[in-house]
Order: structure tokens, then sequence, then C-alpha cells
């Protein structure tokens, strides 16, 4: 068995070391690899978190975006106020700038008439003031001044509300 050792002696001790150098290297190799899997872990969650952050952000915005667009596209004209009288005014409400083609009254109405100049564009906080017998409501045809293609909507407004 000496003559063995003499003989392999060189051999057995490097596959010894070799065998030591490999359990040694997978130990290390193994908690770096646990180490590294943590980090990449806690990415993954700082990555859900700012993911879910994100989709909330997208959800609010178009939230907004509708809304927006809702109050965008809504008929700018507010009801009509009583000036004094028979006379009455629609109040040009929203953020765009509106056309308007004609005011027309309801069928029984005597006496019409208008205080401001039609076909016209108007920006908000305008008026359109007119003089009218009747309470009935009158009829707005109008465009959005932006979009002279657009065919011309129509709109009833009250024509009486007390001041």
């Amino acid at each position: 068995m000496t003559d063995w050792f003499s003989q392999h002696g060189i051999e057995l001790a490097a596959f010894v070391l070799t065998f030591v150098v490999t359990i040694v290297g997978w130990f290390l190799e193994h908690r770096s690899s646990k180490e590294q899997n943590r980090e990449r872990e806690d990415d993954i969650r700082l990555l859900r978190k700012q993911l879910d952050s994100l989709q909330r952000q997208a959800a609010t915005l178009e939230e907004q975006t509708a809304m927006q667009r809702a109050d965008h596209d809504r008929p700018p004209f507010s009801d009509a106020e009583c000036i004094r009288g028979s006379i009455r005014r629609i109040r040009i409400e929203g953020s765009r700038n509106v056309h308007v083609e004609s005011v027309t009254p309801p069928t029984d109405t005597y006496m019409f008439h208008l205080n401001t100049h039609l076909p016209d564009d108007f920006a908000p906080t305008e008026t359109i003031e007119y003089v009218i017998s009747s309470p009935g409501p009158v009829e707005l045809f109008w465009r959005w001044a932006d979009e002279p293609n657009m065919s011309l909507r129509r709109l009833r407004r009250a024509s009486y509300k007390p001041a």
C-alpha cells in the first residue's frame, strides 16, 4: 500500500485538492447565486411596484382625457337669461370658439329680434342677445369655429331663465 501511495500519491493529492476546490467553488457559487437571486427578486418587486404605479397613472390620465373630451365636445351654450323685459341673453361657455349660424324662435312667437349679428364666431364668455315675446325655447344652429367642415348641430335652449 505504501508502494501504491508513493507511485500515485501526487495523483491522489491532486484529486483530493481538485475535489476540495470543486466543493468550495460550488459552495461559493451557490451562495453568490442566492445573493444574485435575492437582488433580482428585489429588482422584480421594485419594477412591479413601478409598473403598478404607471398603470394607475395611465388610468388616471385616461379618465382626465375622457373628462376633457366630454367638456371639449359638450354644447357650449348656457340657458337663456332674462336681462330685462323680453330681452334674453345666451352665454357661450366652455373652452372653444363656436360658430353660430342662426337662432330661431318657436313657431308661435309673434315677435323675435336678434340684437347680435349672425352668422358669426363667438369666443367663450361672449353672448347672443335677442328679444322674444314668448317663453318658448329657441333653436341654435351651430358648429365649432375651428371645424369649418363640420355639419351644423341643432340645440334647443329655454328662452326664459329668471335672473
